[in-house]
């Protein structure tokens, strides 16, 4: 059985960005990947046909055998549930939408004569792209994010394979003009208040460690259970809008930090909370989350703290570019073919031989020379102080580096930390950076390691040992934390090498890890990508495959 998962077919719909693809074929996944990752534009919009086309080229497979085609959206799931809050223009808008989500699937779909289409609502793909991926069994599966077709957070209780929809909490009342009662969109409207960009929620969390959480937001986001909330983003605006920054390059007050953190607080709560409600109701202890709240790494921390919560899972892709994957799972579970694919890793995206790259390298004319020993010879560039460029190995999901599409330094130097920020990110000096360590090596630089074991996809905050935050500054948040990710030798072989090979240099299996990528473009896909972000920004060196590229 060959199922095609898709996420994003109409850009109108809702807003919804961040098309993908997913192909599993008889119970296992073959690929995975976003469209932006290939056409270039950050959280791509429509249908993502380079994203099918590498998903079946990586299978062997073409249109004609696809069995089944999985949709992450329900188009009337909205009209169904009598949602009719909008405007006269915007129904018209959401009408005029389905029809062209129709017509698209219908183009695509011509050329699959035996497939069956198969709509699976937003919030269950999101909860299937965590359960079926979780390496435990039973759990609680909480889904947080902006909106799915009536809701922005589900409850469901997953056991023996299937999901079962406990709780919700719609984007609307009956009364109201407008979808206001979105806790992704809260978080989201306070970003544009404090200037920091669209899809900058990143940036709120990151500078939420620099305030006091002193603001009042009982209004805004005070989420108690999936029975009992309070939720409106207009209040932002009514109450402090008068903060609002107009022009990001104007400075960022103690009241923007303050009411960051007074924002994060009210996330974190929210997460506390909606845990303890699920804990409740079905006793389960392990729990799996998706949706785009599910990437704010404090708030998940928050609940893996408490004393109901034995252990978390968050899908590295929780963003709807994992609705793909979660239509897709949810499908191979309804056709029979399976419950469950755990996750190990994350690297479901294109990968490319040795034999590939250096055509690319040879048509560009660029200088180079083939390593012995790539991995020796990057630890030697890292320790010496440079800012590596890391190309290994298939793509990883999500927007994480986890180690194959990767920018590295030194975590010990003090001040390389703005030197990747401003000569290569091109970004605020004040963004943190995590680091990648080895799973048997966190619990010495990292606080909190004895409940979480490990934290494989760069989706949880540990604090950096008292002992640890001098030595290690560049990886060291203003508030003494670090979103880490741990590297086992089963999850990436090389990079666990490398991370060794720092050890016996430097006494510490550690390295800076960002994504590697330029401010405002996706993470690099294939070598002709990595090139252009190479010679366009600061790096000292590039390693990609076997070849090493020096400025």
């Amino acid at each position: 059985m060959v199922i095609l998962g898709i996420n994003q077919v109409s850009g109108l719909l809702t807003g919804q960005h961040d098309g993908a693809a997913a192909l599993i074929k008889d119970g296992k996944l073959i690929a995975t990947a976003e469209e932006e990752r290939f056409n270039r534009v950050r959280h791509a919009k429509g249908f993502p046909t380079l994203a099918v086309a590498y998903c079946l080229k990586e299978a062997g497979l073409g249109v004609k055998d696809i069995d089944v085609i999985a949709i992450g959206y329900n188009p009337t799931r909205f009209l169904r549930h009598g949602f009719f809050f909008l405007s006269l223009k915007s129904v018209v808008i959401y009408v005029a939408s389905i029809f062209i989500y129709r017509m698209k699937l219908a183009e695509f779909a011509r050329g699959c004569p035996r497939a069956r289409i198969m709509y699976v609502d937003h919030h269950l793909a999101h909860a299937a792209s965590a359960y079926r991926c979780a390496t435990f069994g039973d759990a609680n599966v909480i889904t947080v994010d902006g909106a799915g077709e009536i809701e922005c957070a589900a409850l469901h209780e997953g056991t023996n394979g299937k999901l079962r929809r406990l709780g919700e909490i719609p984007i609307a009342r009956w009364f109201d003009t407008g979808p206001w009662r979105s806790i992704g969109k809260a978080y989201s409207r306070l970003t544009m208040v404090l200037g920091l960009g669209v899809q900058g929620e990143g940036k709120t969390m990151g500078l939420a460690s620099y305030g006091t959480p002193r603001f009042d937001f009982s209004t805004i986001l005070d989420v108690r259970s999936f029975r009992d909330w309070t939720i409106d983003r207009r209040n932002i605006t009514k109450l402090y809008g008068q903060y609002a920054r107009k022009d990001e390059k104007a400075p960022l007050t103690q009241d923007h930090k303050d009411l960051a953190a007074s924002l994060q607080g009210a996330l974190e709560r929210t997460f506390i909370n909606l845990g303890k409600d699920a804990y409740g109701r079905t006793g389960l202890r392990n729990f799996a989350l998706a949706g785009g709240c599910a990437l704010n790494c404090n708030a998940n921390s928050q609940l893996l703290e408490q004393d109901f919560c034995d252990h978390i899972f968050v899908q590295p892709a929780s963003h709807d570019g994992g609705i793909a994957l979660g239509a897709a799972l949810e499908a191979m579970h309804l056709v029979g073919d399976g419950d469950f694919i755990p996750f190990v890793h994350a690297y479901w995206g294109p990968g490319y031989t040795n034999e590939q790259i250096e055509k690319v390298l040879m048509n560009a004319k660029v200088p180079y020379r083939r390593s012995s020993d790539i991995v020796s010879d990057t630890a030697d560039l890292v320790v010496k102080g440079k800012i590596v460029g890391w190309f290994q190995g298939r793509m990883e999901l999500g927007p994480r580096a986890l180690g194959n599409r990767s920018i590295l330094a030194d975590p010990a130097i003090k001040g390389i930390n703005d030197r990747v920020n401003e000569d290569i990110k091109h970004r605020e000096v004040w963004r943190p950076f995590a680091p990648s360590v080895t799973r048997e090596a966190a619990p010495t630089f990292f606080e909190g390691m004895e409940k979480a074991k490990e934290s494989p996809f760069m989706l949880q905050t540990f604090y950096v040992r008292d002992e640890f935050r001098s030595v290690l500054p560049a990886i060291t948040h203003v508030d003494g934390s670090s979103r880490i990710q741990t590297v086992s030798e089963e999850q990436n072989p090389r990079y666990y090498e490398l991370l060794k090979a720092l050890e016996k240099r430097t006494g510490r299996a550690i390295v800076l890890n960002t994504s590697f990528n330029d401010a405002g473009e996706p993470i690099v896909c294939s070598p002709q990508d990595a090139l252009r972000c190479y010679y366009a920004t600061g790096f000292d060196a590039l390693a990609i495959g076997d070849y090493l590229l020096e400025k």
